[in-house]
């Protein structure tokens, strides 16, 4: 079977970490940059339509203005770029010039303006303007008093740029400050994120030393010991025999430990790989169950197999997933208060195989669940430890079912068990010829 797998280390992952994070800051930029410019052809659209609804409404009000009708009648007998006070008094200029601010304010717009008239090619300017271009004008059509006049009112706003700029200017301010304070506080992380990172690879190393410095002295005790035995059993001393058995036991209690440790260190390694084969399930926690068979008979412990799945081969490294077992075993005997009862059964649903461990021991809080898997957890009870551990059985169990594409599950109810279940998938050319064969 052939399987075609992208596999990142761990230095990879967090380069492309660093990489989409800057990443997503450029695009958050950019994308802000965008809704500005778009914000401000928003402001200028509203602007832009708030001066000509105040401008047609200034206009239907100087149509009724009979003193101001009469005054642009002697505006448009006249040259071009006249004196508007030759036939406006300042009373008109006044009221025209209120009724217009009176307009803008309506729709929120308080800036400086300049009237400008405008008759074909002859301007009138109701208030001294420098020259400006026909594009920054404002035009609204009059009703003039002579039909063959066709008269504009046209307003110019010297700092119209810098009002909307103005408008916009919080929105751009606090948008800047968010993106920088963004940027600060992921560069700050990530700082945090390498500390921290060093400091577990730290704590890493220095368990993997202590576990290797262990082996030499734990092999030697093993050694000593049973040279100890031979020579008690010999002599027939039977309390020394009694004294060294505990000490191996003991000894051999530790030596799993460091096994324990030395098995997660191993599935840990950015460079490691599973050595997979096809192997049938149910011989694997058979030959857990065997490997187990003296701590089994030590606690008077029972276990029932009852394998109902037709279909069991799975791709699988079969010494990892022997040592899987191996823990829940360990764990149903370690956390039960009576005569340990474990029952194991197997079941198939659609392409994969469930295995399901139950045990009648003192059972998980349920707040415990999500909890039970991390690494060097241990459920509290308070300040007393009647058992024993690192709290990274679990913890290694899941990181092994999970390589092999599964889930584990946990149920459990207080003082009355636990059920770990685990789903992995089988091979699908078994699954078909068990199918076939009934």
């Amino acid at each position: 079977m052939s399987r075609f797998k992208i596999r990142f280390n761990k230095r990879t992952q967090r380069l492309w970490l660093t990489i989409l994070a800057v990443a997503s800051m450029v695009g958050l930029l950019i994308i802000q940059v965008n809704w500005l410019l778009e914000s401000i052809k928003m402001q200028e659209a509203i602007f832009t339509k708030g001066v000509n609804m105040a401008l047609q409404q200034t206009v239907l009000n100087m149509s009724k203005d009979e003193e101001l009708n009469t005054a642009m009648q002697n505006s448009i007998e006249k040259d071009s770029l006249i004196n508007s006070q030759e036939v406006f008094t300042q009373n008109i200029i006044t009221r025209l010039d209120s009724t217009v601010q009176k307009e803008l304010e309506f729709y929120h717009i308080n800036l400086d303006f300049h009237f400008l008239l405008i008759n074909g090619e002859d301007t009138l300017s109701l208030k001294p303007t420098s020259k400006v271009k026909n594009g920054e004008l404002f035009h609204q059509s009059f009703a003039s008093p002579d039909p063959n006049a066709s008269i504009d009112l046209a307003i110019h706003f010297p700092s119209r740029s810098t009002f909307i700029v103005r408008r916009i200017g919080i929105m751009f301010a606090t948008s800047v400050l968010l993106i920088l304070f963004t940027m600060a506080a992921i560069f700050i992380i990530l700082a945090y994120y390498r500390r921290e990172r060093r400091f577990a690879q730290q704590v890493k190393d220095m368990i993997g030393n202590l576990t290797h410095e262990f082996m030499t002295p734990i092999s030697s005790i093993s050694l000593a010991g049973n040279m100890i035995l031979n020579r008690s059993q010999k002599a027939g001393d039977q309390n020394t025999v009694n004294l060294v058995t505990a000490i191996k036991e003991e000894n051999k209690k530790l030596q799993r430990q460091v096994d324990r440790l030395l098995q997660l260190a191993a599935v840990e390694n950015s460079g490691f790989e599973y050595n997979k084969e096809p192997v049938d399930i149910h011989s694997i926690i058979d030959d857990a169950i065997q490997s187990m068979t003296f701590q089994l008979k030590q606690n008077d412990a029972e276990i029932h197999c009852n394998y109902g799945a037709s279909a069991s081969v799975i791709w699988a490294d079969a010494a990892h997933m022997n040592d899987v077992f191996i823990n829940l075993l360990s764990n149903s005997i370690k956390y039960s208060v009576e005569k340990p009862v474990i029952r194991i059964e197997t079941r198939n649903s659609d392409h994969n195989i469930e295995i399901t461990v139950t045990d009648n021991g003192i059972g998980i809080p349920p707040r415990e669940f999500k909890r039970i898997f991390e690494k060097y957890y241990r459920i509290s009870t308070g300040d007393t430890h009647t058992t024993k551990g690192f709290g990274i059985g679990l913890y290694y169990v899941k990181t092994v079912i999970r390589a092999h594409q599964g889930n584990i599950f946990v149920r459990s109810e207080n003082l009355k068990g636990s059920t770990f279940s685990i789903i992995l998938p089988v091979i699908k050319h078994d699954l078909n010829n068990k199918s076939n064969n009934k």
